[in-house]
């Protein structure tokens, strides 16, 4: 799936849904029905894929703070994402239905311009934005959000059109001026890879990201300008029971999808039924080639050279080596190839070897506890279920293991843990899991199942179910 091929479908949707209401209600601005529907559409479904994983969104929050250097709202971060995915998946349905037009089109503009705001520092931090960046923009978001609780129509027109204009001139001063930023664009200085918009169903580059989120922002300025004219798709009565019931059921989706059980829908590569082996290997490997950068001295042009000219007598450089000065060597990606879905995982143990493959290659019946920090575990779920739990599958033979990214001398010292407890980096083991702890079941490296904290079976049940049957 990619980003066009997204538009495609949503955008098929909203036609279809705008040549229903012309037909079936005779509204007849089509245009304008169309960017509501599209819009509404297209928030329904990123916030429903962010929704069934909160904390993966929570986590992706923690990269923009990182690297916005605001840390100090880390320990917030959740509750700011399912505030998020809540507001995104109610809006959405109220422009669908026409609830409250004037105040559903405002809060949207500005969600629309908090995301571009955000994609395009994603984006410029390939620049190193200056304080005059963070200055202007802050400003333009506060033009933007007083213009939207005017009252007065055409006070609003044109505050909104100078807030909407500042930012479309600061983002679009990053190819022309260095005024804003302290140096030319370099890819290996952004700080944020992947924007997290569709959470890990769809995975977009920063520029991708950062012009969709500006055609979006155009569509939201046009309805929160045209308002007035957007007239309701059903009745008083379905429309606020639509859209409230969405706010208090998106509301308690969010919680359910990490408080009380893993994702409802997992889109990561460690979901049931993933070979963790064959997505740690490439699908496609990238391709580079070695060159090699001279500068003419006759003319001072810097020119690259490859192996192949390297070698060949009769190519530019090697007719008259005397005339050329070597200035650098440097690799090129030919094809970026289809990387591994798992590229950071690497289990070891307290000697520091690593036991990732012999790990994931045992053929038989394995049980991997994740706690990806043991400092803000549930330590009673270790010693009235886990602890159990591993003392049958001891006496069965079944393997039993922990990982964590954290030291556990402590930790099993004071929790009486008889098995062994390796480490690895929290990234790949919040990715696993989105509780702490977790249960994986794991066979030759495939995924069997996987278990919130709440929901640990019991030893009966698993040999009941697959080690009976092994």
């Amino acid at each position: 799936m990619t980003v066009t091929n997204l538009f495609t479908y949503i955008g098929l949707v909203a036609l279809l849904l705008t040549v229903l209401r012309y037909f079936l209600q005779g509204y007849k601005k089509v245009i304008l029905s169309f960017l509501q529907n599209f819009v509404g559409t297209l928030f329904i479904f990123s916030g429903f894929v962010k929704a069934v994983d909160p904390m993966g969104t929570s986590i992706k929050m923690h990269e923009y703070f990182e690297a916005m250097k605001i840390e100090f709202f880390n320990p917030i971060s959740t509750p700011l994402t399912v505030a998020m995915l809540v507001a995104e998946l109610t809006l959405g349905v109220a422009l669908l239905t026409g609830f409250k037009p004037k105040i559903t089109t405002s809060l949207l503009l500005l969600l629309n311009v908090f995301f571009l705001l955000l994609t395009g520092y994603t984006y410029l931090s390939g620049y190193e934005p200056n304080n005059a960046f963070f200055f202007v923009s802050i400003s333009a978001f506060a033009l933007i959000c007083f213009g939207a609780i005017i009252e007065h129509d055409k006070a609003r027109l044109w505050t909104l059109a100078l807030g909407f204009l500042i930012v479309v001139v600061t983002l679009g001063l990053m190819r022309y001026t260095t005024s804003l930023f302290t140096h030319p664009f370099d890819i290996t200085k952004m700080k944020v890879t992947d924007c997290g918009c569709f959470g890990d169903f769809i995975k977009l580059k920063p520029w991708e990201t950062f012009y969709k989120d500006i055609i979006l922002t155009i569509m939201a300025f046009i309805l929160a300008l045209r308002y007035a004219f957007i007239k309701p798709a059903v009745s008083s009565i379905t429309r606020n029971t639509l859209t409230y019931t969405m706010l208090a059921g998106s509301f308690f989706f969010c919680l359910y999808n990490f408080v009380w059980s893993e994702p409802v829908i997992d889109f990561r590569p460690y979901a049931i039924g993933s070979d963790l082996n064959k997505n740690r290997i490439a699908a496609r490997p990238e391709k580079r080639d070695m060159v090699f950068v001279y500068k003419n001295k006759a003319t001072g042009v810097n020119k690259q050279f490859t192996m192949a000219d390297m070698s060949n007598p009769n190519s530019e450089l090697m007719k008259n080596s005397d005339g050329w000065e070597f200035k650098e060597r440097k690799d090129i990606i030919l094809d970026e190839g289809i990387p591994a879905r798992i590229s950071n995982l690497y289990i070891h143990d307290q000697n520091n070897d690593d036991i990732t493959d012999s790990l994931l290659h045992d053929p038989n019946y394995t049980l991997m506890v994740v706690a990806p920090h043991l400092e803000d575990t549930h330590d009673e779920v270790f010693r009235n279920k886990l602890n159990p739990l591993a003392l049958e599958c001891d006496k069965a033979h079944i393997k039993f293991f922990a990982v964590s990214a954290s030291d556990a001398e402590a930790f099993r010292h004071k929790n009486q843990t008889a098995y062994p407890f390796y480490m690895a980096d929290e990234t790949p083991l919040k990715t696993m899991m989105r509780s702490n702890p977790g249960l994986i079941l794991l066979k030759n490296g495939v995924v069997v199942n996987k278990w919130h904290y709440k929901h640990l079976p019991t030893f009966a049940e698993l040999n009941e179910k697959y080690f009976s049957k092994k």
